[in-house]
């Protein structure tokens, strides 16, 4: 599978390309919060691509890629499960429970009790593929769940469908989902530090809206396309709020 760095333009640099890279986006990234001796803050590229650093005493411990989506998800009772994923409900505009879901979380260390609002939701595309439409999708492969028995009708994953693989395993899962959704709009994009390319879609699937972002190898989708296949769910949580930082130098080369 297609790494998750590769997926917003940056699978192209080696460690020591992008050990040269890091002083520069340490020094443009924001701080988004400190909890618990981390701190946690954000780069953001000009092509929308992220990178959420978490430090501990100045020193980094962990960067997670994602993109500077749109808000899609209405949830309720985010809450942290283990030390890479939160858990959240989804709701639709009459506030009931569409769907569950389980995703990485921009800011997963700043998260105290659970939280209600409207999320981003950003899906890594590592294991995706690209459809015309949803008579394709429904007859290709990509579409069956699971290995039909001899003689029985396989079972098929609708256009706009969803399933949350780590909500079955809080304690021990990671957040990858199996996603398919309908392409409402869609663009390439250049990552300013680096020249690589992806592409990243807005797509409508069950319960919310994300954007999938795929790495530059694959064509760009146009609305109407279908994508699905396995992502690497990260949720952005503007509606965290953390205590106000004490100021004092944070970052040591």
């Amino acid at each position: 599978m297609t790494s998750n760095f590769e997926c917003v333009g940056l699978g192209g640099l080696d460690r020591a390309a992008f050990n040269r890279l890091l002083s520069p986006i340490m020094a443009e990234s924001v701080l988004l919060g400190e909890r618990d001796g981390l701190t946690v803050r954000r780069w953001t590229d000009p092509s929308g691509v992220r990178l959420v650093l978490t430090l501990r005493g100045g020193k980094l411990q962990e960067i997670l890629p994602s993109f500077a989506g749109t808000p899609g998800a209405r949830l309720r009772a985010a809450r942290r499960v283990n030390d890479e994923m939160i858990v959240a409900d989804v709701l639709d505009e009459e506030g009931e429970q569409v769907t569950m879901l389980a995703a990485a979380a921009e800011q997963l260390h700043l998260l105290g009790e659970s939280a209600d609002g409207r999320g981003a939701m950003i899906a890594l595309g590592g294991g995706v593929t690209v459809h015309p439409d949803e008579d394709a999708w429904h007859a290709s492969d990509a579409s069956l769940l699971g290995t039909p028995e001899e003689g029985a009708d396989p079972v098929r994953l609708g256009a706009e469908s969803f399933i949350s693989y780590g909500v079955f395993d809080q304690a021990n899962g990671e957040p990858y989902a199996l996603l398919a959704g309908v392409v409402l709009s869609a663009e390439r994009r250049r990552v300013r530090i680096s020249g690589g390319e992806f592409s990243v879609a807005r797509v409508r699937t069950a319960g919310f809206e994300a954007e999938v972002c795929l790495p530059g190898d694959l064509p760009t989708p146009v609305p109407g396309n279908v994508l699905g296949g396995t992502v690497y769910l990260i949720a952005d949580l503007p509606f965290v709020s953390v205590p106000a930082p004490r100021r004092r130098s944070w970052w040591r080369k």
